[in-house]
């Protein structure tokens, strides 16, 4: 008597139950196409939220850098690996945290990282302050954001790019 996949025989007075071994190659065709549709659709997330938050970045610190130009007083930015965030120098020469429309805190996805900020080519630690005066930045800023494999790179200087790729 067979029953949904599972085989009976008599042999020796023994039982064998088991599966055949088309069923169990089924079984792993299934979970093997599983997993693919799975690590195909997680790669696209992590590419489509790195190009966002590089979108977003980029016109983050461009809008920070107009926005020290025009009102002539020093914007400053400071990154770290999980997110960033904008500061403004208070009447007591303090830097302080903004929280406006456009500036506030920005964490970034678990699956996004920053991982390098330069100025004029000199790298500027973790959590170190870049100023955005209302003359110019001392050299172009290059932050570089990753997820996996993948690395986009914002460059603010007389204009503002985003490059996306392995290489960046």
């Amino acid at each position: 008597m067979r029953l949904m996949g599972v085989h009976r025989a008599r042999r020796s007075g023994t039982r064998l139950l088991g599966f055949t071994l088309v069923e169990v190659l089924v079984v792993l065709l299934l979970v093997a196409v599983t997993v693919g549709f799975v690590a195909v659709n997680l790669g696209a997330d992590e590419r489509a939220a790195l190009r966002e938050e590089a979108t977003r970045l980029a016109a983050g610190l461009e809008q920070a850098q107009d926005e020290a130009i025009m009102t002539g007083a020093a914007l400053a930015w400071r990154g770290a690996a999980e997110g960033y965030h904008y500061l403004r120098r208070s009447a007591d020469g303090d830097w302080t945290p903004l929280d406006e429309n456009a500036f506030r805190p920005c964490q970034l996805p678990p699956a996004v990282r920053l991982v390098d900020i330069e100025v004029g080519g000199v790298k500027v630690v973790a959590g170190g302050l870049v100023v955005l005066s209302p003359s110019a930045l001392s050299g172009p800023l290059r932050v570089v954001l990753a997820a996996g494999s993948e690395r986009a790179a914002v460059e603010v200087g007389a204009s503002t790019q985003v490059f996306f790729g392995n290489g960046v």
